[in-house]
């Protein structure tokens, strides 16, 4: 579920490409065996490559384990190995298991709030444990819902948004429920990436709208193609990159499905009809669907859009203009188009339609800046086949009308007896 940012392939061939450049060398810093800043890192781009980097940063190995034998039961060395063990594949896991035993049951006796040092503290400790308490979720499985409890605690009081952020998102990993992780226009790169990462990963609600995404992912995108990745602490620049990545490959993604393939989705209408059921009478149950008006079109074509386009809106209720409220048929809020309805009955309504959509246009794109592009779409129950070229032409010289697709009744559907 992902919005366009505005002018995404402008700002991606003039920037994007050495900021993110710029980011994975900051992230490459932390790139060292049970560095915790890049373990972190490595946690949160998982699944998503770093420009030049070989993660090399999972403590999982013999030599940092026998390194660091004598502060195995140490909570930084505990969550290092959370995360190794969250890591695709990873090795030494009965050694790894083992202290984890031992050592989250030493955390359990712990009073963590007697001072700001313990690990509940640090946004990276903590998040470590939580990969562990998941990774021992068989041997301990009390340690997870007593982590949950710490989490709820009234008494952890995070030191800043970003920090608040990470715990809602690790009471959602413990909990199974997502957090309503409101964003704000102030809010620094890395909070509107981080919010953004939860929702991709399911434990923040995704907000109510689709073009209320939208305005998230373009403030994730212009704040940070704004700040230097050099000074960044490691953990904020992973999110953001992580944040930019996703936002980029969907915006890309849907532009170029979008441009190439709306119009001929539109027009595969007729052939689809193919499979429409129209049963023979001489079939002992026959099954017919009819299409008498122009809402039984609108409930295909929600079909054929919804399978292709994940932002689809239907009904889209666009802003007041004077005393009139407009609503088009559907919108496309990632390639600001509205696409509009229409069912004509006899060759008589393709004048009719000429009118009516001459006059929504000039109401739909001055009463919204979401949507600069109309693609008309109309039925033709009479199969006024001479009508649909003069038609079609006239439209397209309306200003914002970009496509006008004009299908014709299957014929194996009778025309509807209007009688009834």
């Amino acid at each position: 579920m992902t919005g366009q940012p505005e002018d995404t392939s402008g700002l991606a061939a003039a920037q994007a490409g050495s900021w993110l450049a710029a980011a994975a060398q900051r992230i490459a810093a932390g790139n060292v065996p049970g560095h915790l800043d890049g373990l972190f890192a490595r946690h949160i781009l998982a699944g998503t490559p770093v420009a030049g980097l070989d993660w090399n940063v999972s403590p999982l190995s013999p030599k940092w384990l026998g390194d660091n034998r004598d502060r195995l039961g140490q909570a930084p060395a505990l969550a290092a190995i959370g995360y190794g063990l969250a890591c695709p594949a990873p090795a030494c896991q009965a050694d790894a298991r083992s202290a984890l035993a031992d050592g989250l049951s030493r955390l359990m006796a712990r009073d963590l709030f007697t001072d700001r040092l313990t690990f509940i503290h640090n946004s990276l400790q903590v998040t470590g444990i939580v990969l562990a308490a998941h990774a021992m979720a068989t041997d301990l499985p009390a340690f997870g819902d007593w982590l949950l409890g710490v989490l709820h605690d009234t008494r952890l009081k995070p030191a800043d948004r970003f920090q608040e952020l990470i715990y809602q998102h690790l009471r959602a990993i413990l909990s199974g429920q997502p957090t309503a992780a409101n964003w704000r226009s102030d809010d620094d790169p890395a909070v509107l990436a981080l919010i953004h990462c939860m929702i991709t990963a399911g434990t923040a609600s995704p907000p109510g709208s689709v073009g209320e995404l939208g305005a998230l992912q373009n403030h994730v995108f212009r704040s940070a193609l704004r700040t230097d990745p050099a000074k960044l602490m490691i953990p904020q620049a992973a999110v953001i990159y992580r944040a930019v990545t996703d936002i980029l490959d969907a915006s890309i993604g849907q532009m170029v499905l979008s441009r190439s393939h709306l119009g001929a989705v539109l027009r595969r209408f007729e052939a689809a009809m193919r499979r429409w059921r129209w049963d023979d009478k001489s079939l002992a149950n026959p099954i017919r669907w009819p299409i008498t008006s122009e809402r039984e079109v609108q409930d295909i074509l929600w079909l054929i859009l919804r399978s292709v386009f994940d932002d689809v809106v239907d009904e889209e209720t666009l802003p007041k203009l004077g005393h009139s409220t407009y609503r088009a048929d559907f919108g496309l809020p990632r390639l600001s188009v509205l696409i509009e309805v229409k069912y004509a009955r006899g060759h008589a309504d393709f004048k009719k339609i000429e009118k009516e959509v001459m006059e929504d246009s000039v109401a739909y794109l001055h009463s919204t800046t979401r949507y600069r592009e109309i693609v008309v779409f109309i039925y033709d129950e009479s199969a006024s086949v001479q009508e649909h070229d003069i038609t079609a032409a006239a439209l397209k010289e309306l200003d914002g009308v970009t496509d006008v697709v004009i299908v014709s009744r299957p014929s194996r559907l009778p025309v509807p007896d209007r009688r009834l």
